[in-house]
């Protein structure tokens, strides 16, 4: 099944970005004589209300979804995991402060940041990358400081300390590839949380403006249509659907193969 799910993710980041160059119409092109066909040859996904292409659509928006969710999966593992990484190894006044932070953020939803903040900003692919980013670290930053402080008492650690390794040394040398398995499985559940979320800004409007697709725009869009043009909505949640089952996928293999390691 992990292959199955990585062969997805991989032909669906192939397709994304190299839609502008496979022979399909512009994703912002209107052709109001062709609005809300059906599935066909000349539009394999059917077109919306505009006229405009949905597989190219559809493409579109999983090239700027899937930026937005590997940047802003790799900017909270990043923060995530050095808050963690330092409250579990160091401890003490530097454990006391980071936990007040997490609890801080875990304290408001994070649909409320997100909202918040996008709608003063703006949507853009920066600022929802920063926004996501900075706001979904702290699920990275439990895990990681509950292994850490775990690693911290091995003996192995220990022993380095006696030898007279710094503290540079002990984590780059000792800590830190034995975290990795433990960062390796936190990125596919930290990406399926950006994706949901990102999807889900997309949804009420505070994704990237108009007239850029976005899958859950297209699923905005295609809920006026429901019942006369249902591939509209049909095609983007089966693609959302997929892709968060092939993260899970990945995420289980990956905690699987942590907790074996250990």
């Amino acid at each position: 099944m992990k292959k199955i799910a990585l062969l997805w993710i991989a032909l669906l980041a192939i397709a994304a970005f190299t839609s502008d160059a496979l022979p399909l119409p512009d994703p912002l092109d209107l052709d109001l004589a062709l609005a809300l066909t059906p599935p066909s040859a000349d539009h394999w996904l059917g077109t919306d209300e505009l006229g405009r292409d949905l597989l190219s659509r559809t493409l579109a928006a999983a090239q700027s979804t899937l930026v937005v969710t590997a940047a802003a999966t790799a900017l909270n593992l990043g923060i995530g995991t050095l808050l963690g990484l330092a409250a579990g190894f160091f401890g003490g006044w530097i454990d006391a402060v980071v936990l007040f932070i997490v609890d801080l953020f875990w304290s408001v939803p994070f649909v409320v940041f997100a909202v918040l903040i996008v709608s003063v900003t703006g949507a853009s692919t920066v600022s929802l990358i920063v926004t996501i980013g900075l706001i979904n670290w702290v699920t990275a930053a439990r895990v990681v400081r509950a292994e850490a402080s775990r690693l911290r008492d091995l003996d192995f650690v220990r022993t380095a300390r006696a030898f007279g390794f710094s503290t540079r040394d002990v984590l780059v040398r000792e800590i830190g590839p034995n975290l990795l398995p433990t960062v390796a499985a936190l990125t596919a559940f930290t990406a399926i949380e950006v994706l949901t979320l990102e999807t889900g800004l997309a949804f009420l409007g505070l994704s990237l403006p108009a007239p850029s697709p976005t899958w859950g725009g297209l699923l905005a869009e295609g809920l006026d249509y429901l019942t006369s043009a249902w591939w509209i909505v049909a095609f983007t949640a089966a693609l959302i659907t997929l892709t968060l089952a092939a993260l899970q996928i990945l995420s289980r293999g990956m905690e699987s193969t942590r907790l074996l390691d250990r």
